[in-house]
């Protein structure tokens, strides 16, 4: 079952901007980008039935012309989801920042505790033959988001290793 990442990763190479708002992290500008894809090519609103009615390579240049025709449409749902990354990004950061300037020794410590209790039950299950496998790896799952989130995505962030263009030149 596809969702509107898919199709936009799908028709990204065709027609860019359209791709972009379709992939984008904000819902509401996926979900509209997506009714005015379907309307054009006269599918159901949902995922799967774009992607189908994108097979044809003819439909791709059909969603250029699209994208040709409401590009100012398009480029202001794709700033707007620019503009809630960036809010968000900014939220995330406010709250480091305000855990570390706290004088509670539990804000200040909260995720290094979570990380290590969480570190100790993937190693616990690893060792437990009584944890179904299925669970194991859910829980290997979740622990590579939280570790690239914890070791990789925040420092690299906070060292300014990793600088966020968000669009703007």
């Amino acid at each position: 079952m596809a969702d509107w990442k898919d199709v936009g990763r799908f028709i990204a190479g065709a027609a860019p901007i359209l791709g972009g708002a379709l992939g984008g992290p904000m819902g509401a500008v996926a979900g509209a980008a997506g009714q005015l894809v379907a309307s054009f090519l006269g599918v159901e609103p949902e995922p799967d039935a774009v992607l189908a009615a994108t097979a044809d390579p003819q439909t791709l240049l059909r969603l250029r012309e699209l994208e040709d025709r409401q590009r100012e449409r398009l480029l202001d749902w794709r700033t707007r989801q620019l503009d809630a990354e960036e809010r968000q990004e900014a939220e995330r950061t406010r709250r480091h920042q305000a855990d570390m300037a706290s004088d509670s020794v539990l804000a200040k410590n909260v995720r290094p505790l979570c990380l290590l209790v969480f570190t100790a039950a993937i190693v616990g299950g690893t060792f437990m033959s009584e944890v179904p496998m299925e669970k194991l790896g859910a829980l290997t799952d979740l622990g590579y988001g939280i570790y690239g989130y914890y070791f990789i995505g925040r420092s690299a962030f906070d060292k300014g290793a990793v600088r966020m263009n968000w669009g703007k030149r």
